[in-house]
Parts: C-alpha cells; structure tokens; sequence
C-alpha cells in the first residue's frame, strides 16, 4: 500500500493543528492522536518523525509531544464543529473552512467532530474562542438550543438553519431559488412531466424545496411525480433512492411517464441511475437526472451530474466575514442567503429544436 497521500494529509491536518498549540505546551498524546485522525500507528510514527525534523514539535519520553512554534499570537480562534457524518456537504465545507483560514493570517480554526450519539449541542465548550461555527446534524433545532446559543458568549454561526427570531447568526443557501433554478432549466430543455425524488427525511429544508420547485412546475403546466422514499434519519439515502425508484418502477410495470428526475440529494443520483438502468433506460438519452447538489458531487457520475449547487466558498467567506463584523463591533447578529448556482454537465438531454 502506497502509504505517501496518507501522510502528507496527516502533516498538514497536525501542522495545522498546531496553530492552537502555542510553543512548549503539550500537543495531543500518540493514543489521542490516532484516535481523534483515525491512523495508523506506522503513519502517525512517519508524520510526528517529520514534524520533529521540521522543529515544530518536541518529543520526550515517557513524557508526551510538545509544540515548538507560536503562529498567529493575535488570530482570532474560531471553533468548527460539524457532524460526524459521512456527507460530501460537510467534507467539502470542511476543506473550504480550513483552506480560508490557512490563507488568512487573523484566523485560527480548530475543528471538532460532534459525535453521533450527541442529539444536542449543549455539550459544547466554547471556551478560549472568539467564535463558533457549526453545523448541524439536522435542521430541526430546538427552542432550548436556539436559547442556549444566543446565550453564549461568543458569536455563533449556525449553518443551513433558520434562527427565526432569535438573535443567532446564521448562513445557508437559499434552497428555494435552487429549486426554481433546476424547474425553469428543466422546463427550457423540453421536459414537461417530472419526476420529483425525495429521498431525504421530512424536513422543514426538504418541505421547502419540494413546495418552491412545484409551483414553479405549475406555472409552467408541468406533470409532477412525486416518488417518496420514506427516509429517516440515519438511513443511507443513495440506497433508499435505488429503493425507491425501483419500488415505483415495478409498480408501474417498468413504464415511466417523465423524461427526468429531479432528485433533492446529488448523493442520491447513483441509486436512481442504477434503478433506472435495471429497467432498461438509458442515460440521459431516456430519462434525464438533475440534482439538487454542491460542486464537487456528481463530477465522476456515469453521465456526469447537471445540478444546481450550493455555494460552499461563498457561504465560508460569509461566515467569516460576518463574525469579522460582530467582532469588531459593526453588528450584532447577521443573517445571510447565498444563492445557488447551476452546474451543466452531461445528465440532461434537450429535448427542444436547435
């Protein structure tokens, strides 16, 4: 096993770690780091090796690992917290989090994971940071989390979650005008009768969607299919889209009455396609698949993805930029919608005249 790319990530996630490890306190123990980074002792051995050789770290035994360096004195230290949940939507803000404050000196991010068994946020311990950012495993917040955030001492951002009236700052997409982007470029491709596949769980997030892109379909006189999958939470959504869509097609004896689908999760995309495939369709030539995504899912599907995406770099910029506001005193809260934007790729066939 090529063990390299492995390594090189681990030295740059512990590099970057260090940032919150001002020289000569003691840096995370071997147990703790592999654990926490989900390594292999070989692995950690090599990256801790070059760290020392790189006099970022000092290591004594039988006593522990020590930082060497003090970077950013004066950055201000943000806490991340997102859901320990495989989504590319959470891997890919991640990235972009962490690769906008590498690239700005007045920021230090420190990540934590919130584990699965945790339904609430009220375990979180802000203390030593300016500002928090999370997300949440759910969009289903309740009152007594909402009071405990605007309670804490420092800003807080929430991500994709509406705070309604609480003075709780928050970013997210504006879902809705996504859902109408998607409808309208169906609509000028051709498509008249949809099918809308939802395989996520009943969501306020979800509910909205579904709504925005058929009333948009019913001002322009189109057919909607709505294929429910009836998912939970906890469920793996691609394979309750490939149940669902295969459930609807042997119910209907394999005939199908839409030229496309419109599918609220990109993850989902491949269990429609391979229920679809099973049946004899061919894509996107019978049936077209856009959906509802971020940039980087669908890039390697089998016809790749056509979907409009959230715009993960511009909801960080906002996240930062906002709690740059609040801390500075210009404001105290802040509320941002960041519109969607749509990704042509190969998935949808225009059925309209050149």
């Amino acid at each position: 096993m090529r063990l390299e790319p492995q390594i090189e990530t681990l030295y740059q996630t512990l590099n970057r770690e260090l940032d919150n490890f001002p020289a000569g306190t003691k840096f995370y123990s071997v147990r703790k780091l592999m654990d926490k980074f989900k390594c292999h002792r070989g692995v950690l051995d090599e990256v801790l090796e070059r760290l020392e050789a790189n006099q970022l770290i000092d290591r004594i035994p039988q006593v522990g690992i020590f930082s060497s360096v003090t970077r950013r004195p004066n950055a201000r230290k943000v806490l991340l917290v997102m859901p320990d949940w495989p989504g590319e939507v959470c891997r890919e803000w991640r990235r972009k989090a962490c690769a906008y404050a590498d690239s700005h000196e007045r920021w230090q991010l420190k990540e934590v994971i919130m584990p699965p068994d945790r339904n609430t946020i009220q375990f979180l311990s802000t203390e030593n940071f300016d500002a928090a950012i999370i997300q949440m495993p759910s969009s289903n917040i309740s009152r007594e989390e909402m009071k405990f955030l605007a309670e804490l001492s420092i800003p807080t951002v929430l991500l994709n979650v509406d705070t309604g009236s609480f003075s709780v700052s928050n970013v997210h997409s504006d879902d809705a005008d996504g859902a109408i982007q998607a409808c309208t470029y169906l609509y000028r491709h051709g498509h008249q009768k949809i099918a809308i596949l939802q395989s996520e769980p009943h969501t306020r997030a979800t509910e909205k969607l579904v709504a925005a892109f058929s009333h948009v379909a019913e001002l322009f006189n189109m057919e909607l299919t709505h294929i429910d999958c009836m998912t939970v939470s906890g469920e793996f959504a691609q394979h309750r889209a490939y149940l669902g869509m295969k459930r609807f097609l042997t119910e209907h004896d394999g005939q199908i009455n839409f030229t496309a689908v419109y599918s609220l999760y990109g993850e989902s995309a491949p269990g429609i396609m391979a229920a679809l495939r099973e049946f004899g369709c061919e894509l996107p030539d019978d049936v077209s698949i856009m959906a509802h995504s971020t940039e980087q899912i669908g890039r390697f599907y089998h016809p790749a993805l056509t979907a409009v995406c959230a715009d993960i770099g511009a909801e960080v910029e906002a996240a930062f930029t906002g709690i740059a506001a609040i801390l500075d005193r210009q404001k105290d809260y802040f509320k941002f919608e960041i519109p969607m934007k749509l990704i042509e790729r190969d998935s949808v066939k225009n059925l309209t005249l050149p």
